[in-house]
């Protein structure tokens, strides 16, 4: 039986290459401690290893590929290539913040709270850090150790810690003796969209930061959002599809995922028609591979966005119904549309 600890070597400094022999298979990177040159060694010969990471005595127990792990780490050049010069420590962690929200997204086929026929691949890539990045999909948990990632690599001090409240995992900023409580995974839909975040401490509106890190040009899309929907007559009946007609290009909606534009529009719907009872369902295509879409209800009125034809299109409540019942789409768990469920 091979020696298991050999099988599986943890790496804080260069020195720690001693422990590695040949029947080493797994690799744990020190993750709050990173070396560039021992990234730069096995990103040169790590083709034969699994890597996951290491947080103090905490050791993460789903591993990616050499290929995953290679790909991950020149998305995180990519990432630091475009970073503005002569910024400030806090500047440098609220640009990585924007620009790896700007590379990844959250899949509701992961969660299990969603669908109860996940796919146990994409369970173990979106668990670990390097898979994660490399697919660009995301929990919780994983984008939270890659943003303290990113951060201890430009020495800024960053840990993961757990909010007792809502269990979610945040990352905790120290910068200038100033600590920075931020969560990342909640703002991907604002982030995405262009808008102001909401859960960056207490820096989510800073124009002129987020000019100097190229966030925005001028504006948050929260202001020309407003601009748009201020005029219209929330009275009618069609108020609904003037709303996602006007704001569909605003969002670039092409470019969001379906989970972040139903966060998207359920807060544009709750700060302007809050009076309305507008629902928003998780639903997906069974002959493609579980592939997701919303749709948007509100009485008998139906929308979803077309990606082919790139606008939001009334879908009809018939072709729902006869849909539903051959198979052709699917509800995710715990999904109720209003007067299509009780069909």
């Amino acid at each position: 039986m091979k020696n298991k600890s050999s099988l599986i070597v943890q790496i804080s400094d260069i020195s720690d290459l001693d422990k590695i022999t040949k029947d080493t298979k797994y690799i744990n990177l020190d993750i709050i401690n990173p070396n560039h040159d021992v990234i730069k060694y096995f990103l040169e010969n790590g083709e034969n290893y699994l890597y996951s990471d290491k947080i103090a005595d905490s050791l993460g127990y789903t591993y990616a590929n050499y290929e995953d792990f290679a790909n991950a780490e020149r998305i995180i050049d990519l990432i630091y290539t475009d970073m503005p010069n002569n910024l400030t420590k806090l500047e440098i962690a609220r640009y990585l913040y924007i620009k790896l929200a700007k590379y990844v997204s959250f899949d509701i086929n992961s969660d299990y709270e969603k669908t109860t026929l996940y796919n146990l691949n994409l369970i173990s890539k979106v668990n670990n850090l390097w898979s994660s990045l490399a697919i660009g999909s995301v929990t919780n948990k994983s984008i939270n150790k890659i943003y303290c990632y990113l951060c201890r690599r430009l020495s800024i001090d960053s840990t993961i810690v757990i909010d007792e409240s809502t269990k979610e995992h945040l990352n905790k900023l120290i910068i200038s003796n100033q600590v920075l409580l931020v969560n990342i995974f909640k703002d991907l839909p604002y982030i995405k969209a262009n808008m102001q975040t909401k859960y960056f401490a207490t820096y989510n509106e800073d124009v002129s930061l987020d000019k100097k890190i190229k966030y925005i040009k001028s504006k948050y899309n929260d202001y020309y959002i407003d601009s748009s929907l201020k005029n219209i007559d929330y009275t009618k009946e069609d108020c609904i599809k003037l709303i996602l007609s006007k704001t569909q290009k605003l969002i670039n909606v092409d470019n969001i995922t379906p989970t972040e534009l139903s966060i998207i529009y359920s807060t544009i719907f709750t700060k302007y028609c809050p009076n309305y009872q507008i629902k928003i369902n998780n639903l997906f295509l069974n002959n493609h591979g579980k592939f997701h879409f919303i749709m948007i209800s509100y009485n008998d009125s139906h929308y979803s966005y077309n990606y082919r034809q790139k606008t939001f299109v009334k879908v009809n409540h018939n072709d729902i119904v006869n849909n539903l019942n051959i198979g052709k789409i699917g509800l995710y768990l715990n999904e109720y549309i209003p007067n299509i469920n009780n069909y």
